[in-house]
C-alpha cells in the first residue's frame, strides 16, 4: 500500500467514525448529491478537528471505489448526513458509474 493509500484510508476510517450513518466500507450507498458541504456544516456545529480540503479528499476517495460505483449502479435512493433517503440516482448517474 502506497502512502497516498494508507493516507485516504484513515480519511475514509474517520468518515466512517463521525458518520456510521452514511459511510460504510463494505457496504456503500450513494451519496446526497453535494454533501461535502453538508458535512463541512456539521464539521463547524460539532467542532470536529477535520479540514476542508482532507475532508474532500476523503470523500472523493469514497466515492471513486469500485463498491461505491457498484451502488450507483444499482440506482435508488441517496442518502443525507443522517442516513435518512433524499433523492434519488438518476439512470444518468447509473450509466457513468458503469463507464467507471
Amino acid at each position: 500500500m502506497t502512502k497516498r493509500q494508507r493516507k485516504n484510508r484513515k480519511r475514509i476510517n474517520r468518515l466512517v467514525e463521525h458518520w456510521p450513518e452514511l459511510f460504510n466500507r463494505e457496504k456503500p450507498q450513494p451519496l446526497k448529491v453535494e454533501i461535502p458541504d453538508d458535512l463541512i456544516q456539521d464539521i463547524a456545529i460539532r467542532e470536529l478537528a477535520f479540514g476542508a480540503g482532507a475532508l474532500r479528499a476523503a470523500v472523493a476517495s469514497y466515492v471513486q471505489s469500485p463498491r461505491y460505483y457498484r451502488a450507483l449502479m444499482a440506482g435508488g435512493a441517496r442518502y443525507d448526513l443522517k442516513g435518512q433517503p433524499c433523492g434519488e440516482v438518476t439512470p444518468q448517474e447509473q450509466k457513468e458509474a458503469e463507464t467507471r
